[in-house]
Order: structure tokens, then sequence, then C-alpha cells
């Protein structure tokens, strides 16, 4: 499966993997949409789908993920990985 994300546009990730469904993909117009420009900072979960035999949208699989929207100078301070702390 997989996700595609406007980032000018896209659904508010569910609060738990639960809550998580293809009704985030299907009814994208009654759900509350953000924009990563100007939220710079979101965190949920998303679905990620994929056409079956019959061509319906399915939920093959979920993610966790947070987003945040930083600066050039920011990136450059803290690069991928080296901002993480050691894990437990």
């Amino acid at each position: 499966g997989a996700i595609e994300l406007d980032l000018n546009r896209f659904p508010r990730g569910a609060k738990t993997s639960k809550q998580c469904s293809l009704e985030m993909v299907t009814n994208e117009t009654e759900l509350p949409m953000i924009s990563i420009f100007k939220q710079k900072r979101v965190k949920g979960w998303w679905p990620f789908v994929a056409r079956d035999e019959n061509d319906e949208l399915e939920v093959t699989g979920k993610v966790e993920a947070e987003l945040h929207l930083l600066t050039a100078e920011e990136a450059e301070k803290s690069p991928a990985g080296l901002a993480r702390n050691e894990p437990d």
C-alpha cells in the first residue's frame, strides 16, 4: 500500500491506530484538512491503501508519522538522525 499527502492540504492524522481508517482517504471533504506550511509540525496515524481485485480501495497498513517543517538554517543545525535521543 501507499499514501500520498499534498503538503498544502491533507487530512489531519488520527490520534490512535484504531481511529486510522479508510475514510481518512475517501471522505476528505468531511475531514479537517491541514497544511504543513501553516502548522509547521504535525503528528498522527495515516492509512496505507491499495486497490483490491475488485478495484476497490482497502487499508493495507498504517503508519505513525511526525512531520516538521524547518528552515534551511534549522535543518543544517540538526541533520537528520543526529537530533534524536539514543534508544532506550
